[in-house]
């Protein structure tokens, strides 16, 4: 397998689903405190509110566009990331691909990029790779 040989590319989610839905199955698996279903994940998709990349390895992407309603600030949000390879990690799909990433961000006009994650481990990879932790949210349920 050539990781990162090949540039990501926007996918069409109908096309992918099969093999996507079991990627966002596991990141759901692994993440139980996330509150959307697969499904969710493809309409945004379907409905142009979240855009699926893809490489040549069947390893993606989801992105989408916030803006911040105080500053009109844009982040480029990479929602979900997975790799097929059992071999890797989810933020490796990331790590090999963002300039990428930041270059499709700042196309968008966007300020930032951000990924969020409950996984301590990819927490600190994260940090260790020059991102910036900038706030933690804590919940208690009722």
């Amino acid at each position: 397998m050539n990781i990162g040989t090949s540039t990501p590319f926007i996918g069409d989610i109908r096309r992918e689903w099969e093999w996507v839905r079991v990627g966002i199955e596991e990141i759901l698996d692994k993440q139980p405190e996330l509150t959307f279903r697969p499904e969710d994940v493809y309409a945004e998709c379907v409905n142009g509110t979240a855009t699926l990349f893809i490489d040549n390895n069947n390893n993606f992407a989801v992105t989408t566009i916030e803006t911040d309603r105080h500053t009109g600030k844009k982040t480029f949000l990479i929602w979900l990331a997975w790799c097929s390879s059992k071999g890797l990690k989810h933020y490796s799909f990331i790590g090999m691909y963002v300039p990428f990433f930041e270059k499709v961000a700042r196309d968008f006009q966007c300020s930032f990029v951000e990924n969020r994650t409950s996984l301590q481990k990819l927490g600190e990879h994260y940090k260790n790779t020059g991102w910036q932790l900038n706030t933690m949210i804590f919940t208690k349920e009722l």
